[in-house]
């Protein structure tokens, strides 16, 4: 069966913004016995998030903030574990990368796990910075930004 995969903002605090969440917890924070819920994420309110959907079902999201004066920051890139490898995250960073160009921003930043810097690097991504440990989760990450 032929999947139809789509494309849209989210609007904060709707119902697929309710589904941004799951995702997150179940992706994000519950391997590591974390919850989303720990997180603030008020500040979402003046985020751009992009999700990916197939039908009403949310699979694949992430969220782009203002950051620094030339520079976004993506957060929270998150996929279905059924539909990785299916360029979904790819599409969901580009649709990121085009809204800070529409912003007039020169490049997007983010905090990366080790184990997806080869993602991000097939991107164009570069790593700056030494790999540190967040506050809110003890996986190594390290700082990686794209210049336009």
């Amino acid at each position: 069966m032929d999947r139809q995969i789509t494309y849209r903002e989210i609007v904060f605090q709707s119902a697929d913004y309710d589904q941004t969440l799951l995702l997150r917890h179940e992706i994000l924070r519950a391997p590591w016995g974390q919850s989303i819920a720990e997180d603030d994420l008020s500040g979402e309110v003046d985020d751009f998030i992009c999700g990916a959907f197939d039908g009403p079902r949310l699979i694949g999201m992430a969220t782009l903030q203002n950051y620094e004066a030339s520079l976004m920051r993506l957060r929270y890139m998150a996929v279905d574990p059924s539909y990785r490898g299916s360029g979904i995250a790819t599409h969901i960073a580009h649709v990121l990368e085009a809204r800070a160009r529409e912003n007039g921003k020169k490049g997007i930043f983010l905090t990366a796990r080790m184990s997806v810097v080869p993602f991000y690097e097939k991107l164009g991504y570069r790593i700056c910075g030494e790999p540190f440990l967040p506050d809110h989760i003890a996986i190594e990450h390290v700082g990686m930004t794209l210049y336009f």
